[in-house]
């Protein structure tokens, strides 16, 4: 008997028995007659052949128990260390980020991993995703730091419904009273903060939803209009946000993108989700007719954030001005998304180890 432990992309264990044919077990036991009450007694109580069945038995059973106890030993030293890693993902990715103007009247406020953009106007702010669970004590500091208060903010948005951009947003609402404004495909997970991809490990408080929004639709606040553009696949609601900025007497196109990675998404046989692939081959063919000057997304490495921040800091320039740099992120998430359809498509087609 072999098992052999199979490890999967998503750094949870699963294992699986190989040449251990439970059938052929029993017809071995079968096959060799045992006699509770042999012949001739002579003084024993066991019968030669079935002593020899018995221990046979035993011996199965004691080679099964070993597996099974260093399988157990496997499970949990990859759960172990698939644990730790996610949770220094988690730590990495909140480290508290001094604060920023973007340009005009649009802040940075988010942390170091996940991102939180304020845009303030003369009749309140509207804050854009809420980071984790615990970056929301970061994302009120920073707007305090900036000189705005948490109570100005009068709508939440949210690009889309995961633990690491919606997390947050339920303890903002409470400390801001904002009204949520969310899509319709997304609105089911934040009203209940639960996720059906990642189970347990992505779930997040749940959220109020004061409004849901379609494709196209807008919010308006002093002068300030954000346009809803809906691009599923990473999440049914995925949402693509575009408005405005003033600054110098120049106006900037800004993007707000939902993010099209393919993460832990399956994208062959979805029964939950099975528009998903055709979801998210839609989402880059809107992306390729959509354009800004100022690119942002949920993680700041996504639009070189730090990166940014140096070349600004040394030659005073503003580097988040880019006009190319949103077709760059598509075409290039495109050609991730199609390398991994081909993977998973790949891996469905072969044929089951017996």
């Amino acid at each position: 008997m072999r098992f052999r432990p199979t490890l999967v992309r998503n750094n949870s264990v699963w294992t699986r028995f190989q040449s251990l044919n439970s059938l052929s077990l029993l017809t071995r036991i079968k096959t060799r007659p045992i006699r509770a009450f042999p012949p001739r007694l002579g003084g024993q109580i066991l019968g030669a052949t079935f002593a020899s069945d018995f221990f046979t038995i035993v011996n199965m059973f004691k080679s099964l128990a070993i597996g099974l106890r260093l399988l157990i030993m496997l499970s949990f030293c990859g759960l172990t260390a698939s644990g730790q890693r996610y949770a220094h993902e988690r730590e990495e990715w909140n480290k508290p980020f001094k604060p920023f103007r973007i340009a005009g009247n649009l802040y940075y406020v988010g942390a170091t991993g996940v991102s939180a953009f304020l845009i303030t106007t003369t009749e309140g702010s509207i804050l854009i995703d809420g980071g984790l669970p615990e970056t929301a004590p970061l994302i009120e500091k920073n707007i305090s730091d900036l000189g705005f208060k948490i109570t100005d903010i009068k709508y939440l948005l949210n690009s889309h419904a995961h633990f690491d951009h919606a997390g947050g947003l339920a303890e903002l609402q409470r400390l801001s009273g904002a009204q949520m404004i969310a899509s319709a495909g997304d609105s089911q997970t934040l009203r209940t903060g639960i996720d059906t991809v990642l189970g347990p490990s992505g779930s997040f408080p749940a959220i109020k939803i004061d409004r849901v929004i379609s494709d196209n639709d807008t919010v308006q606040l002093g002068g300030m209009t954000l346009t809803a553009h809906l691009t599923p696949g990473h999440t049914r609601g995925s949402t693509t946000w575009t408005t405005r900025i003033s600054e110098n007497g120049k106006t900037y196109r800004v993007l707000f993108h939902s993010s099209t990675t393919v993460a832990a998404n399956k994208l062959v046989n979805n029964h939950e989700y099975p528009n998903i692939i055709s979801d998210y081959e839609a989402s880059f063919a809107k992306f390729k007719k959509l354009s800004c000057d100022i690119f942002l997304a949920p993680h700041g490495s996504f639009f070189h954030l730090t990166e940014k921040l140096k070349k600004r800091a040394a030659n005073n320039s503003n580097p988040f001005i880019d006009p190319n740099e949103l077709q760059r992120f598509v075409n290039q998430s495109e050609m991730d998304f199609k390398r991994e359809l081909r993977e998973q498509k790949s891996k469905s087609e072969r044929p089951p180890q017996n």
